[in-house]
């Protein structure tokens, strides 16, 4: 079989390697399937082994305005840390669930505890690391929105950050049926508005009437026996029981609200984005 001259074998192997490039980022986009409204639960996630702990693959999908939206749990063992080095094409929101969490962003570090927020934005160096005793286990929220991403953006509106649950303060909710704590509502690289806060809600007592709105959301439930209404319309829709652990998602104009059957005040963190 006659041998291809250098430059031109050279040549095929750039094009072939370009064709596969594409082909895969394309099947990469197309295997991505809406995320459908529900509850993830926390015990039906499946666990794998780490180097420094566990990892919760929750859910994986596409939602209306970013390409990928992926939700796990980390948790890391005592003394364990995670290099995660840095992402150029994907922005991360970490949740701390339980234990106490060190979070170093560009060599500056802040050690946090459950319920604390952080927000990396791409091309930042990060890495987290367990501070606790015990286990400490924190959500990644990793996300890459569908419109080019907007690092100027990203930076005129704070960049990234970290925010301590005992900084935010706690304020009453006028109906007397609990309170909340607003963390932030900003835009950043990958998402023109989100925003997030977390709620108290005391025992028997709903959050609102059903509802919905264009940004789609989900709720972190940290600790409760909550109820969600899920459907097209105000009635006839579906309830789905969430306990601790459990993700919460709702897809665009999805009409929903959240009660607490229950007989102690259930917590919650919701995250809306667009």
């Amino acid at each position: 079989m006659p041998q291809l001259a250098p430059d031109h074998a050279m040549s095929k192997r750039i094009f072939l390697s370009l064709c596969l490039l594409a082909f895969s980022g394309v099947s990469g986009v197309m295997a991505q399937t809406p995320i459908k409204s529900d509850v993830y639960a926390w015990k039906d996630a499946p666990v794998e082994k780490t180097r420094t702990g566990f990892k919760r693959t929750i859910v994986s999908g596409m939602a209306t305005d970013f390409q990928y939206l992926d939700i796990f749990a980390t948790t890391l063992k005592k003394k364990k840390t995670e290099d995660k080095g840095v992402h150029a094409d994907f922005e991360e929101m970490i949740i701390v669930k339980d234990g106490s969490l060190k979070i170093t962003i560009n060599g500056k570090s802040k050690t946090v505890g459950q319920g604390s927020v952080a927000m990396i934005m791409p091309g930042d160096e990060h890495s987290f690391e367990n501070a606790a005793n015990g286990e400490t286990t924190y959500y990644v929220f990793r996300y890459k929105s569908k419109n080019p991403v907007d690092l100027e953006r990203g930076r005129k509106s704070g960049g990234s950050f970290v925010m301590d649950w005992n900084d935010v303060k706690f304020i009453p909710r006028s109906d007397g049926k609990g309170g909340t704590r607003n963390f932030f509502t900003k835009s950043t690289a990958m998402g023109r508005r989100l925003e997030l806060h977390s709620t108290l809600l005391d025992p028997r007592n709903s959050s609102h009437d059903p509802h919905h709105h264009r940004a789609e959301e989900l709720v972190v439930v940290l600790h409760a026996n909550v109820e969600m209404y899920l459907g097209p319309e105000e009635k006839g829709g579906r309830t789905k029981k969430a306990t601790d652990g459990d993700i919460i998602y709702l897809v665009s104009n999805e009409y929903h609200a959240l009660s607490n059957p229950g007989n102690e005040p259930a917590l919650y963190i919701a995250f809306q984005f667009e």
